[in-house]
């Protein structure tokens, strides 16, 4: 095989070409807070858009969010990566258990539902990257 300069700018823009096309998506995470006494649970929802009434429930509180399968649209999703019984996730895999993303714990922002049932507090946000 035998490659000139003229087929070597042709790759580069091609392959720049693939990452300027990436698409960013991200997934949000946090706590479900129960009003009346009831259980508290994970849950996460479509980062952007109102976490109430888009969440899914994952687990229990008291139990890790990951390795629970969910669905956000017709897109399905695992945490990944949690320490202890309920740390936060650090990935988030796809439908085929691969990496597709990375996650962060550093929110603690509180999101009223209005509903007068529960609220949550968003925990953090797993960054999705896919490639068309």
């Amino acid at each position: 095989m035998q490659l000139n300069v003229g087929s070597l700018v042709f790759l580069g823009i091609s392959a720049f070409s693939s990452l300027a096309n990436a698409q960013a998506q991200a997934v949000a995470f946090g706590q479900q807070l129960q009003n009346n006494d009831q259980t508290n649970h994970w849950v996460a929802w479509v980062e952007g858009q109102h976490a109430c009434p888009g969440m899914q429930v994952l687990s229990v509180l008291t139990k890790s969010p990951c390795g629970k399968a969910f669905s956000l649209g017709e897109v399905q999703y695992t945490l990944t990566g949690c320490s202890g019984d309920n740390g936060p996730p650090t990935a988030i895999l796809d439908s085929g258990g691969l990496q597709i993303g990375g996650c962060s714990a550093n929110d603690n922002d509180k999101i009223n539902c209005h509903d007068g049932l529960h609220d949550i507090i968003k925990h953090g946000v797993c960054e999705i990257v896919t490639g068309e």
